[in-house]
């Protein structure tokens, strides 16, 4: 993985990975690497990848991007050793980059909850500051924390019970079930997670009176992302900080165990912790947060700085027994608020829909002497790939035929940022080559460009029977012959996919059109067609369908996607699909 490692500012020595596709690095809490520093813009600059290659680009940044000690003023190829500066912030770019052992990450945070205090070790999380709240990310896989202290008490939990398997309570049964009727009352009604948690801190800072501080860590989705989203203490002071001891954490997800530390100073473990040092930490409870599968999905962590009331195994235990309660009430309010946003989801998937199929043409040209036929179907409800039909001023017609990369809505909302750019050049560039030259240079400097376009565009001159062929990258249109022979036309003059290098000059190719003859153009979703087996539909099955075509380019469209629909029966290995063909009918 690609990383940039800060080599002079705040944090030296700081390594932070860079995302498959779009980095952006600024000041505000939204970017995937945040610079806490006045003079950082707030969208300061960005990294993209594309096919293994890293591209740095300043976003019009108020105090610049320098590259190496040069200002950046265009975008600009990342190799390995390079050295960014933001302000005062120097970084290396490294492609192959590791994260140093014992480095310290400290961030404020933008809460009167006070600081966070995150321990990282040799196998410590990397910290990325997507947003405001603090994300760890879990290695896998996790070495085994030994706990020898006598002061320390590991059991392993049964969910479904909400109690250890292996020690009886100490707890009376009338307190236990009070404070169970206290968490179901606070959170039995809510059903956004955002209310459950801060109410069961509440509940659980009453039933123990000597928790000073506490917080909940929950997984993102199904990956091993940890983030802090409730965090409660009882001192009124601003720095307070909460102190996080990822050596417990990391042992309480990985095994589903809850861990009682009568005696943090006593446990060997935590000896070279400065977190729990530093804010003189003397007790703390950690017990995981199970689904139904008793697979951990976050933790409650609580802890006290006092050495006459420390946390006992009766306290263990009926944590572990309102743990179960709040796993439950959590699992609720998550299941709620994704069938809202499936809800959602589904209605503004309907309405991109309409939005995309508005874009695509309502009906097919007419010209004296041809046909036309086409077809599109997005694999995702919305999809990447778009064709156009564009009547020039000249009484020529423009078939255009695109492919975004990747599908859904991002690929979606460039096909329709596509749509009008390529009639903008269409209809007024003097040729078809500057068009397609003047669409790259647009998507280039939108900062779109990391998420590159094929692009092929077939002018029709019916006046002279001819078709004149610019690609940017797409797979070469067929001239079907009406004797049977196929050629991939326009691949010598074929230039790079739009959106990856500017300044590119496109070259045009014109072929003679004789009656019968057909022009067929299509997008991979054809050829890549996939089995559940991983089996490719293929070239070779393409051209022996044609070849044995004998009727009008509306048939031979219809008798290609009956065909890849036959071959893939229903796989959900599909990517968009679209072809457009044209045919010169026989006088």
């Amino acid at each position: 993985m690609a990383v940039m490692q800060i080599v002079k500012g705040e944090a030296p020595g700081t390594v932070l990975p860079l995302q498959t596709g779009r980095t952006v690095i600024g000041r505000h809490p939204t970017c995937h690497v945040v610079l806490d520093n006045a003079a950082v813009s707030r969208h300061h600059a960005q990294v993209l990848e594309s096919h293994g290659l890293y591209f740095l680009e300043d976003l019009r940044s108020r105090n610049g991007t320098f590259l190496n000690g040069e200002p950046l003023s265009a975008r600009a190829e990342l190799r390995d050793g390079d050295q960014v500066r933001i302000c005062d912030v120097i970084m290396s770019f490294q492609i192959d980059g590791t994260a140093t052992p014992g480095t310290w990450v400290q961030q404020q945070a933008e809460s009167p909850l006070g600081r966070t205090i995150v321990e990282q070790g040799d196998s410590a999380p990397e910290l990325k500051p997507i947003d405001e709240s603090h994300v760890y990310v879990l290695p896998e896989p996790f070495p085994e924390p030994v706990f020898d202290s006598p002061s320390s008490v590991i059991k392993k939990l049964d969910s479904r019970s909400g109690s250890s398997t292996d020690f009886k309570s100490g707890v009376k049964p009338e307190v236990k079930l009070k404070a169970i009727v206290e968490l179901t009352k606070a959170v039995s009604r809510e059903l956004n997670v955002e209310n459950v948690l801060p109410k069961l801190m509440s509940t659980l800072f009453n039933v123990f009176s000597q928790a000073e501080q506490g917080f909940v860590l929950l997984k993102e989705d199904e990956s091993d992302v940890l983030r802090v989203k409730a965090t409660k203490t009882r001192s009124t002071t601003a720095e307070d900080v909460i102190a996080v001891s990822m050596t417990v954490v990391r042992h309480v997800m990985t095994t589903g165990e809850a861990v009682l530390s009568g005696n943090v100073l006593d446990d060997s473990r935590f000896k070279g912790s400065t977190a729990l040092a530093k804010m003189r930490v003397s007790s703390m409870l950690c017990v995981p947060l199970l689904d139904q599968d008793d697979k951990p999905f976050g933790i409650i962590q609580i802890l006290t700085r006092s050495t006459t009331q420390v946390f006992k195994e009766d306290d263990l235990d009926l944590l572990v027994s309102l743990a179960s309660q709040a796993s439950m009430a959590i699992d609720n309010a998550r299941l709620h608020q994704e069938l809202l946003s499936k809800r959602e989801m589904e209605r503004d998937l309907d309405f991109a829909t309409q939005v995309q199929l508005g874009f695509l043409p309502k009906s097919r040209p007419r010209v004296e002497g041809y046909s036309f036929a086409d077809y599109y179907e997005a694999a995702l409800h919305v999809g990447g790939d778009y064709f156009d039909y564009i009547p020039l001023g000249d009484g020529r017609l423009a078939l255009t035929i695109g492919d975004v990369a990747g599908k859904g809505m991002p690929a979606a909302l460039l096909m329709a940022r596509l749509y009008s750019s390529a009639r903008y050049q269409l209809l007024t560039s003097s040729s078809p080559g500057k068009a397609i030259s003047g669409l790259n240079q647009e998507i280039v400097s939108s900062g779109l460009g990391h998420r590159f376009v094929t692009f092929l565009v077939l002018v029709l001159d019916a006046a002279a029977n001819n078709i004149t062929v610019v690609n940017a990258g797409h797979l070469s249109p067929l001239l079907c012959r009406k004797d049977g022979t196929i050629d991939a036309i326009g691949r010598k003059t074929s230039g790079l996919p739009l959106g990856i290098v500017p300044e590119v000059e496109y070259e045009e190719a014109t072929f003679d059109l004789a009656p019968g003859d057909t022009v067929l153009t299509f997008t991979d979703g054809v050829t890549e067609a996939m089995t559940d087996e991983k089996a490719l539909y293929g070239r070779e099955r393409l051209l022996g369908l044609i070849k044995k075509s004998k009727g009008t380019v509306e048939q031979l469209i219809e008798s290609i996607v009956d065909d890849v629909e036959k071959f893939t029966d229903g796989s959900d290995s599909r990517d968009d699909t679209c072809l457009v063909g044209v045919q010169r009918l026989e006088s």
